[in-house]
């Protein structure tokens, strides 16, 4: 049985990918990461207001033309979305505690734990945790690096 590990990605990375060309090839990755002992987890800030209308990100989520459905499709899954309380003055403190949190409620230690987020300072945060984070940026991208994890993998069967 493969290891367990926690994949984090920021909710609108993984959106911003997902509805590009690159989509498809994004599931694939996914699907393959998670059906090789890795979970899924999306993470966003906390709205400010809680409603009940439609049409958010968290529709493009989770609703029934959704990304957790085209992962399913790949054979993947999506555990769900983890809300990080956001605070002016508390910013700092609120990711660690979510970080914490996390880690917590899959029983994993820092070094099972891959963060992927455009969220400088969210990376840093997760990073002195002892978490693998990877800013997300113009120079890297969030294809490549889950296929640099599928190419770590022990089994290269199903590369996507």
């Amino acid at each position: 049985m493969p290891e367990v590990r926690l994949l984090m990605i920021s909710r609108d990375d993984l959106l911003e990918v997902a509805t590009g060309q690159n989509g498809d090839q994004l599931f694939r990755a996914l699907g393959r990461l998670t059906r090789s002992g890795y979970q899924l987890l999306a993470t966003a800030p906390q709205p400010e207001e809680w409603t009940k209308k439609h049409g958010g990100p968290d529709d493009a989520l989770l609703g029934p033309e959704s990304l957790r459905k085209r992962l399913a499709d790949a054979g993947g899954t999506l555990d769900g979305v983890y809300y990080v309380p956001r605070s002016l003055f508390t910013q700092k403190r609120n990711r660690e505690k979510a970080l914490r949190d996390i880690m917590k409620r899959y029983a994993l230690k820092p070094a099972q734990c891959f963060m992927y987020s455009s969220s400088r300072s969210f990376v840093i945060v997760a990073q002195s945790l002892g978490i693998s984070a990877t800013y997300l940026g113009e120079e890297r991208e969030l294809l490549a690096e889950l296929r640099t994890l599928i190419r770590n993998l022990p089994d290269q069967a199903g590369r996507a």
